[in-house]
């Protein structure tokens, strides 16, 4: 069977598990790089002709161009998953799960923003108007939260609870996080400014709301960290950078590192440490020299 019918019908397979409209646009991406190269360089047309070689080859012409281990590793991942599902609905191919290597990784470091970039940010969205209101209430709940960007994004009205907050996480996987009352009266303030704003008019039922009263979506959030994060420099500001910042926090507070990857969302503990790799020796040093092992005892 054809390789473009194949990732065609891939791409609803995905779509029917219910994947983000983001994470599906990747894949769409990623796999028509790999089938590009497929076709223009191998020849390839056809699951019967693929084979470990053609991944391999298209890892080596990554690599040859300079992309690093973390960017060729991504679209790997996107690759396995589709060659797998070839191989399961039995159109060919092989077996990823016997035969599949990765590419040798750099060790990431991730850089955070300082507490007086966060306060500063804070800072610049203080109002009483909407906007600003609404604006306070995104980043409070990005920083103090950890959650991702689209998991802010999808968080409904009965999702908010007196002590918690539902977060429906990656693959359909829902957790708590906690509400604390810094959050609880942010939240509060936002509520109430949401009900004046719209009084009587029909919105979604997503809380965190587009002036029009809509779901707030992927870039309408990276736009409101962008514009109250403008000019902090030294690290990318995003909103994933906000949750980079709440795991260094969390692990300077003293949270043990399984706590912070549930609270995450991490399906294990390494993907957490990578967002610690950033933290500089002076304030690992702080840490330790607040928990002494010998006045433990």
């Amino acid at each position: 069977m054809k390789l473009e019918a194949l990732v065609r019908e891939y791409l609803i397979e995905i779509e029917v598990r219910k994947y983000t409209p983001k994470t599906i646009r990747s894949y769409r991406n990623n796999l028509n790089l790999f089938l590009c190269f497929c076709l223009d360089e191998l020849g390839i047309t056809t699951m019967d002709e693929m084979s470990i070689g053609a991944v391999r080859q298209f890892s080596k012409h990554l690599s040859d161009r300079g992309r690093k281990g973390t960017y060729i590793n991504g679209l790997l991942k996107n690759i396995k998953s589709f060659l797998q599902y070839c191989y399961e609905e039995g159109y060919g191919g092989f077996n990823t799960r016997k035969n599949f290597k990765w590419c040798k990784e750099e060790r990431p470091v991730i850089m955070a923003y300082k507490p007086s970039d966060v306060r500063r940010m804070l800072q610049s969205c203080k109002g009483y108007d909407f906007i600003s209101i609404r604006d306070n209430a995104v980043l409070t709940m990005l920083f103090e939260t950890g959650i991702r960007c689209w998991e802010l994004c999808c968080i409904q009205r009965e999702d908010i609870h007196e002590e918690f907050i539902m977060i429906r996480g990656k693959n359909h996987k829902q957790r708590v996080v906690p509400v604390t009352s810094i959050l609880k009266k942010t939240l509060l303030r936002y509520e109430t400014a949401s009900k004046r704003y719209f009084d009587l008019k029909e919105t979604d039922n997503f809380y965190f709301l587009s002036f029009h009263g809509r779901q707030l979506t992927n870039s309408a959030v990276e736009h409101i960290v962008k514009r109250h994060g403008e000019g902090i420099e030294g690290v990318r500001v995003s909103p994933h950078t906000c949750r980079h910042f709440f795991a260094q926090q969390q692990m300077k507070m003293g949270t043990d590192l399984y706590t912070i990857s549930r609270l995450l969302g991490h399906e294990n503990i390494g993907i957490t440490q990578t967002y610690l790799n950033s933290l500089r020796d002076e304030e690992v040093i702080q840490i330790a020299k607040q928990k002494s092992v010998l006045m433990n005892l």
